[in-house]
């Protein structure tokens, strides 16, 4: 049953949230929010006029508390982002709808699209907060116009342009755990129709865990971004955008904590169960290990990782009469390394390496214009191609396994994607209030993969178990994605839409198995109702939306972890849900309380459960009612409220920030273990500036103020469990230039 209560209150609280604006200085004053345009459905609109759940970040993106993609979960409703434990991956929640696996061969549900690119994995998808004009975030199935993989929806991030004039800002920062920054951004003209913008980014930070085995802290960052835009208006009617950017970025990949017990290997190790321990006795238990908490670390050495990513972009728009035919071209290649300690202790138990080499290109081709005066049309074509190649190496556990110490196992695999596609979106009027929106989108794809069955090797006696032969698989799906919305203008400031829309995520092969699954597993579809409101009041001091939503998740994909080989390891494979049902309400509210005064507040609401999942997802051969389990990354409340209060002075203008979030609990584990389990738990950010002039920003924040703490564990069942805890109460401060 839904959550009437739940919603009665989100209802209330909004009601109490817009009396806070006095009607005194309502009459007084003539003060209005800013128009908010979007290119969420391919094309520039204002906010209110798309009959579609999306929220647009944009002076946010100015606050200097707000360093990266993942305080966007601070402005949006049912939205939840976070970093995943072992990877540098995103772990985006959209609607209970979530992703938490970095592995290159399995597809995430939310879409990032950067400049127009769609991002193909999740690795790298935490974009730092620099140099962006604003980010949508588009709730529900975003197929038709997106394409496959936007299931949850999609987060659409947008940099600025070059501005064709000689200018430039630089922005220096420092903080706790020792970070250091370094912002600039260098725009310069390039002939009387062109410019350049050229940007870099670094960033270090030491960690805000403390190890004394490592002697310092660690988790630190190093984070180096360096690129170039061109941009020219080559005629009247042809303009051309290219940006080439590297990335290279040495950031260790988590600090973990010790969260093992009496189930798993490391702490059985260090109490003696396979021979004397040379160690202290039970350090490789949570309980008793006393250099592990939200603060400390036990590990033997630091998490270390290596990333470089780089990045092409190119857009050309003609303008043909009453048309604009787009180019949107994608290329992008990432290598990565890592070494890590599995066994998040001191004991020597599980130690991983491992490299990837991941490469995408894309081809968009679109038109937008008028059919008629009544048929305004976008529509195109898109092609895809992604590969990847993967290894890694387990080392250290095996000489408990019955093996020497010096055995080793690595696991290879590659695979490649390839997708075409046709979509297109009609907007018809039947009447002067009335829009009908009809859009779809036909995708074909091919995914392949090549992997074999995993051996075991010594350094010393050479091969102990051979691998199998390689296997070569392959699999093709051809799917539809329609999408249909009515929407109705009541009058100038308020509008009210209905929708359906249907996506699908990929099906494929997953690659991170010792023990090669030929079958795979199959696609994945949502298909979402929703009805809206989109409105301002007050001579548009205050915006208030509305969605309420019903979704249908259907064969939904998890990644779970089973027993099999000979002799048995740990190996991860992907299985299909029955079926999901979801729904939910979502708020938000904007209002220009004065002249000084800004407020915003949202909600989200979600009941989401299994109807129905009958699976054998512990690799025994018996499949279990599973319906009971809670999705993970699926809060049932998310509210979030803030303010802007700027005051001018003689000098410029003093400016205070502050938003706070609360999130209820939620799970992060697919058994539903109970280290899975985050309380819910609320967050205070803040920042003040001080502007001189136009050139000069000095500004102070203050990030987790009331330093909640929390911690992402993973759980590799009978081998470890490891887990990643936020970070504590920290602050800092940014000197920004303009020349």
């Amino acid at each position: 049953m839904f959550k009437i209560n739940k919603i009665a209150a989100g209802i209330a609280l909004a009601g109490s949230v817009s009396a806070l604006i006095p009607m005194v200085s309502y009459a007084a004053e003539s003060l209005a929010l800013e128009e908010v345009t979007v290119t969420a459905r391919k094309r520039t609109e204002s906010l209110q006029d798309v009959p579609l759940s999306v929220t647009a970040i944009t002076s946010q993106l100015q606050n200097s508390a707000v360093k990266n993609i993942k305080d966007l979960q601070n402005y949006v409703p049912n939205v939840s982002i976070d970093t995943t434990p072992a990877s540098s991956a995103a772990s985006i929640s959209i609607r209970g709808i979530s992703f938490q696996e970095p592995d290159k061969s399995l597809d995430p549900p939310v879409g990032v699209i950067l400049d127009g690119v769609y991002l193909g994995t999740a690795a790298g998808q935490i974009l730092d907060n620099f140099d962006l004009e604003r980010i949508e975030v588009l709730r529900g199935p975003q197929g038709t116009l997106f394409g496959k993989n936007t299931i949850a929806g999609a987060i659409n991030v947008v940099r600025t342009a070059p501005t064709k004039e000689l200018g430039a800002k630089v922005k220096f920062g420092v903080g706790d755990f020792g970070q250091k920054e370094v912002k600039a951004v260098v725009n310069t003209p390039l002939t009387e129709r062109g410019g350049l913008k050229f940007y870099v980014n670094k960033s270090e930070s030491d960690g805000f865990i403390n190890n004394s085995n490592a002697g310092g802290d660690i988790g630190g960052t190093d984070f180096e971004q360096i690129g170039v835009t061109a941009a020219f208006d080559v005629t009247d009617n042809f303009d051309i955008s290219l940006t080439v950017e590297h990335i290279k970025d040495d950031t260790e990949m988590g600090a973990w904590a010790n969260f093992n017990d009496f189930t798993t290997l490391p702490c059985l190790v260090s109490v003696g169960v396979f021979g004397p321990y040379a160690g202290v006795a039970g350090e490789g238990c949570m309980d008793f290990d006393a250099n592990s908490d939200e603060n400390n670390s036990s590990m033997n050495t630091p998490n270390v990782a290596s990333a470089t990513n780089d990045f092409i972009g190119l857009t050309m728009n003609w303008t043909l009469g009453d048309w604009q035919l787009t180019s949107i071209t994608g290329h992008v290649e990432r290598q990565e390394s890592f070494d890590l300690e599995y066994d998040a202790s001191s004991v020597e138990f599980l130690n991983i390496t491992g490299s990837s080499d991941y490469e995408q290109f894309s081809q968009e081709f679109r038109i937008n214009g008028n059919l008629t005066e009544a048929i305004t049309l976008t529509a195109g074509v898109y092609y895809w191609d992604s590969e990847f190649r993967q290894d890694q190496t387990s080392h250290d556990m095996w000489g408990y396994l019955g093996f020497t110490g010096d055995t080793h196992q690595t696991l290879n695999n590659t695979g490649s994607n390839t997708a075409t596609s046709l979509f297109a979106s009609a907007d018809i009027q039947l009447s002067d209030a009335l829009v009908l929106n009809l859009g779809g989108r036909y995708t074909e794809e091919e995914k392949t993969f090549r992997a074999a069955n995993v051996g075991f090797y010594s350094d010393s006696l050479g091969v102990l178990v051979p691998d199998g032969p390689y296997q070569d698989f392959s699999q093709k799906w051809s799917e539809f994605s329609p999408r249909a919305a009515l929407q109705y203008t009541v009058n100038d400031d308020m509008m009210v839409f209905t929708s359906f829309a249907k996506g699908f995520k990929s099906g494929g092969y997953f690659a991170r198995s010792t023990v090669v699954d030929g079958d795979g597993y199959d696609p994945e579809t949502v298909e979402t109702f929703e009805l809206g409101l989109k409105s301002e009041w007050m001579d548009n001091r205050v915006r208030m939306n509305v969605t309420a939503f019903m979704t249908d998740y259907n064969n939904k994909q998890e990644e779970i972890i089973i027993f099999a080989g000979d002799p048995p390891s740990a190996n991860t494979v992907v299985r299909n849900a029955s079926s999901v049902e979801m729904k939910g309400l979502e708020l938000e509210l904007t209002a220009v309380v004065s002249s000084k005064l800004n407020m915003y507040f949202n909600a989200g609401l979600l009941d989401s459960n299994y109807s129905e999942f009958i699976a054998d997802i512990n690799g025994d051969g018996v499949d279990t009612d599973n319906s009971g389990l809670k999705l993970r990354n699926a809060p049932e409340t998310t509210i979030a409220i803030g303010a802007d209060y700027v005051v001018p002075t003689s000098f410029g203008e003093v400016a205070a920030h502050y938003s706070y979030r609360w999130a209820d609990e939620y799970q992060t584990i697919f058994s539903n273990h109970p280290l899975g389990k985050v309380d819910s738990i609320g967050t205070h950010n803040a920042s003040i500036d001080l502007v001189v002039g136009e050139d000069y920003t000095l500004s102070l924040y203050g990030r987790n103020l009331t330093d909640e703490r929390y911690a992402r564990v993973v759980i590799i069942p009978n081998f470890t469990h490891f887990g990643q805890y936020n970070a504590p109460r920290h602050f800092g401060a940014d000197f920004t230039v303009n020349f």
